[in-house]
């Protein structure tokens, strides 16, 4: 082999390393954070580096909620109730993961019984509301409890294609959930602090503006106040029947 082809070939082979590395500890990161929604292993992180190309750096802007073009009167209407407004989240937001499936909180996460006590909040408003919806396990997520909307009543707005009935899941690994909501409810929670945008929402896969990341609660008060949040996505996914 002549000389300049061995140069050549080294060359490469340094200046490719600390791309290989940087690839590793990115899938490495997205592993550890667990199953959702993608296959977990090295093709289900390349779908995801994909799927990232197309994702918002800013998942915090309302004004994609702003211009009211196209916009139902379903999905204006706030589903937050008298009395049930929500205080503005005390505090930095969150860390949260760069990879978009799993789209997940990295820090402030929630403690077990946190997460359990969120879980039952789910549970809570479909036993109430068992003739509106379903409760079973998230497909837009895998392992994740979710709430449907019951297959007895027409669907009339926009969902994840994906899961077209699913209204909002909670991740067990964690505490933070996602759902799906109003304009003006997606713009009082943004406003609020309480959540995020997903970084697909509006831009790619036909994942709906309003899809957002609702933040894990730090304590028994926020469990209430995220609940309130879960309660309004249900509302709107009822297509505005009484919640009790």
């Amino acid at each position: 082999m002549r000389p300049i082809f061995v140069i050549l070939s080294t060359l490469a082979t340094l200046l490719s390393l600390p791309l290989i590395r940087r690839a590793y500890l990115d899938y490495q990161g997205w592993y550890n954070l667990g199953a959702g929604g993608l296959p977990h292993n090295i093709f289900g992180w390349i779908i995801q580096c994909t799927l990232r190309l197309f994702a918002s750096r800013d998942t915090k802007s309302t004004a994609c909620y702003e211009s009211g073009r196209n916009v139902s009167e379903l999905e204006k209407r706030s589903y937050f109730k008298a009395g049930e407004e929500i205080s503005q989240r005390k505090g930095k937001a969150p860390e949260t993961g760069a990879w978009v499936a799993p789209h997940r909180q990295l820090s402030m996460t929630g403690s077990r019984k946190l997460v359990e006590a969120l879980e039952a909040e789910l549970t809570n408003i479909y036993t109430r509301n068992a003739s509106v919806l379903e409760s079973k396990t998230s497909k837009i997520e895998g392992g994740s409890p979710a709430l449907f909307l019951h297959p007895s009543i027409p669907l009339n707005h926009k969902t994840f294609p994906r899961s077209p009935r699913e209204i909002y899941h909670v991740h067990d690994s964690e505490g933070s959930s996602h759902g799906i909501f109003s304009y003006a409810d997606a713009k009082i929670v943004l406003e609020k602090g309480w959540g995020e945008r997903h970084g697909l929402s509006g831009r790619a896969g036909g994942v709906p503006s309003t899809y957002l990341m609702i933040y894990s609660p730090r304590d028994e008060e926020e469990v209430e106040i995220v609940g309130k949040i879960a309660r309004t996505a249900v509302s709107y996914g009822v297509e505005g029947r009484e919640i009790k």
